[in-house]
C-alpha cells in the first residue's frame, strides 16, 4: 500500500467517534439548568456537526446571549457527562495505524472546543497518534469547518498545493472542503445525510473506517509483496511472523506500549513473497532506525493463544521464527514507533532480570540464558485446555 494523500483532516464526532450519547446528555443537562424545555433530540444530524452555539439557537430556540452562557454550562458538563460516554467507531483505530505506518500526516480538524476534543482523544488513546489538534475557540471567532480546515492545515505544515483530504459526516465538513479547495470524502456511518453531503458537493463516500482507509491508501500493483502473510476465519487469526533476538551488553531488546502489561520481542509480520531474514532486517531498523544484520535462526515457535489486548477473543495460530542478529557493541535507538495498540516503547533488559517480569514469548527466560547452537522447535499451546 501507499498513501494517496500527504495530509488527511478527520473531522471528530461522526467520524472518529460515536459522541452522540454524551453530546445529547450534556445537551439536556445544560437545558435542565437554565430552565428551559428540552427539545426533540432524536435526530442526531440537526445537531452533531455544526458549531454548539448554532446548535443552541437554531435547535433549542435559545437567543445569543442564552446560547453563550449555554455553551459554558455544557462545556463545564462534558468532562464529567459527555467524555465518558464516546467510543471509537469500529476499525477506527487500525485504520489510524495504518496512516501513519506509511507516512501519512493526520490531524483532528473539529468544531468541537480544542480543548475538550483533547480531552476525548486522550480518553480514547488516540492522541499520539495525530500529528495535530485542531478544534474551535470561540474566543478568536474560530468556528465553523471553513476556519478550521486552514488552521489544521497551517498546524502541519500543508498548503492547498499539497494532497489534503477532509474526512467527515455532514454538510458543514463538506462545505469546509469546498470553501477551503481540498478534496473531500464523506462517511455514511456518522449522523448526518449522505443527501445533505452530496448536495453540498461531496462525490466519494465511505461506510466503514475499513473502506475509508482502502481510499486513503491504494494498491502498487507492481508490488506483490505489500500485505503481511496472515488470514483471519471468523474467530481464527493466522500469522507468520519474523522476531529478533537482540543482545547487547548483557541486555535483550524488548518492545512494550501502553495498552499491554508485558513486554514482547522486537519484529512483526513477514509480507507475501518476502524472505524472512529481510523481513526482520525491515522490522528492527523500523521500530529501532538501527540496521542489524542476522547472525543466524534461533527458534521456530509455534504458538497458540488469545490476544486480550488489540484484537480481542481472536484465537491465533501464529509461526514465528526468531532471528538472532550480530551485536553492534552499543545500544542505539533512534525511532519512534507505533503499533495496533499505540505507542510502542523499547526497552533494553538485562537477561537476568527476564525471570522478574511478564515476557512474551515466555520462553525467553530460560532459553535467552544459555543460547542452543542448534536451531530449536517449541510449541506453546494455550488453547489446547479451552
Amino acid at each position: 500500500m501507499r498513501r494517496k494523500y500527504d495530509y488527511v483532516l478527520f473531522d471528530l464526532d461522526g467520524t472518529l467517534t460515536a459522541s452522540a450519547p454524551g453530546i445529547r446528555r450534556c445537551i439536556e443537562l445544560t437545558m435542565e439548568k437554565m430552565g428551559k424545555e428540552i427539545p426533540d433530540l432524536s435526530d442526531y444530524s440537526r445537531y452533531i456537526g455544526p458549531p454548539l452555539i448554532r446548535t443552541f439557537q437554531r435547535v433549542c430556540g435559545l437567543s445569543e446571549e442564552e446560547s453563550k452562557e449555554a455553551l459554558k454550562i455544557y462545556l463545564d458538563y462534558y468532562d464529567t457527562e459527555g467524555e465518558p460516554r464516546n467510543s471509537l467507531f469500529e476499525g477506527t483505530r487500525e485504520m489510524l495505524l495504518k496512516l501513519k505506518e506509511h507516512g501519512t500526516k493526520v490531524a483532528v480538524c473539529t468544531s468541537k472546543n480544542e480543548i475538550s476534543a483533547k480531552n476525548v482523544c486522550d480518553y480514547l488513546g488516540i492522541t499520539e497518534l495525530l500529528d495535530a489538534l485542531c478544534g474551535s475557540d470561540h474566543s478568536i471567532g474560530r468556528r465553523e469547518k471553513e476556519d478550521i480546515i486552514p488552521y489544521a492545515m497551517s498546524t502541519l505544515g500543508a498548503t492547498s498545493e499539497d494532497g489534503v483530504v477532509m474526512i467527515g459526516d455532514t454538510d458543514f465538513d463538506t462545505k469546509g472542503a469546498v470553501a477551503n479547495a481540498v478534496d473531500f470524502i464523506g462517511v455514511t456511518y456518522g449522523y448526518g445525510k449522505k443527501e445533505d453531503m452530496e448536495k453540498a458537493g461531496a462525490e466519494v463516500f465511505a461506510d466503514s473506517a475499513e473502506g475509508l482507509c482502502n481510499l486513503l491508501l491504494e494498491n502498487n500493483i507492481d508490488d506483490d509483496r505489500d500485505e503481511d502473510c496472515r488470514f483471519i476465519s471468523n474467530d481464527r487469526y493466522f500469522q507468520l511472523r519474523a522476531g529478533a533476538v537482540i543482545v547487547e551488553e548483557g541486555c535483550v531488546l524488548l518492545a512494550k506500549n501502553d495498552a499491554a502489561e508485558y513486554y514482547y520481542s522486537v519484529g512483526g509480520g513477514v509480507k507475501l513473497m518476502e524472505y524472512a531474514e529481510d523481513a526482520v532486517k525491515r522490522e528492527v531498523f523500523e521500530e529501532t532506525g538501527v540496521e542489524y544484520e542476522v547472525d543466524r535462526l534461533l527458534f521456530v515457535h509455534e504458538n497458540f493463544f488469545v490476544d486480550e489486548v488489540v484484537l480481542k477473543d481472536k484465537k491465533f495460530h501464529e509461526i514465528s521464527l526468531y532471528f538472532l542478529m550480530k551485536p553492534q557493541g552499543k545500544k542505539d535507538i533512534n525511532k519512534e514507533t507505533y503499533c495496533f495498540a499505540g505507542r510502542e516503547y523499547m526497552h533494553w533488559v538485562p537477561l537476568e532480570k527476564l525471570g522478574e517480569l511478564q515476557v512474551y514469548p515466555t520462553f525467553f527466560k530460560d532459553k535467552l540464558l544459555n543460547l542452543s547452537k542448534n536451531i530449536e522447535h517449541i510449541v506453546t499451546d494455550e488453547l489446547k485446555d479451552k
